[in-house]
């Protein structure tokens, strides 16, 4: 007796057609993947850049700083305005000067009010030991400021010696040769401004 014949699968189910297709979904799943992960390897850097690791902790370390020494904003006086003849040349010449200091810290704004005779008196001597043609140039006028900060910081009490008032003569070149900054000079004194400046 022969065995009944099974019955025809329907057109619609095809079993093996699914199976191949999840067989490929997978791979293209897994290929993504792996493609994913060697693109993230090869664009990160292999070694992290030091300098910005340290710009980084540099940058905590003055925001730390920040937080725990706030800022105190620079305190500046008046020292007024000072009238000398200079040292004669070619001719008599005169200068007229504003000048304030400026403070880094403000607790000497009143040392500098109450020693006021004594920083203009030793202003006024610098003054008359200048040339016109010392003051005519940028570097010349540095090179009264930095002495006129000297003499301020001494008088103050922030320089242990007197820097000397004598007239400055100009290099080889015609330049008036800066001075260095004395070792013996704390802070406090940040810098001198010369608000008008004429010479006639």
């Amino acid at each position: 007796m022969s065995k009944p014949a099974k019955p025809a699968a329907p057109a619609g189910d095809q079993p093996p057609k699914s199976k191949k297709m999840l067989i490929i979904i997978i791979a293209a799943v897994v290929l993504l993947a792996g493609g994913g992960a060697a693109a993230y390897f090869m664009m990160k850097p292999a070694h992290p850049d030091k300098h910005a690791a340290k710009v980084e902790d540099a940058g905590d370390e003055e925001e730390e700083d920040d937080d725990a020494h706030p800022k105190v904003p620079p305190k500046f006086v008046e020292l007024g305005t000072f009238t000398a003849n200079l040292v004669q040349e070619e001719a008599d010449r005169m200068l007229q000067v504003e000048i304030s200091i400026k403070l880094s810290k403000p607790e000497l704004e009143e040392k500098a009010k109450e020693r006021n005779p004594e920083i203009k008196h030793r202003i006024n001597m610098l003054l008359q030991s200048k040339r016109a043609s010392e003051l005519s140039t940028i570097e010349g006028k540095e090179v009264l400021a930095q002495q006129i900060k000297e003499n301020v910081e001494f008088v103050m009490g922030l320089r242990k010696v007197a820097p000397p008032i004598q007239t400055s003569h100009p290099g080889e070149d015609g330049k008036t040769e800066k001075i260095p900054e004395s070792s013996h000079s704390k802070k406090g004194v940040a810098e001198v401004l010369f608000t008008s400046f004429i010479i006639q």
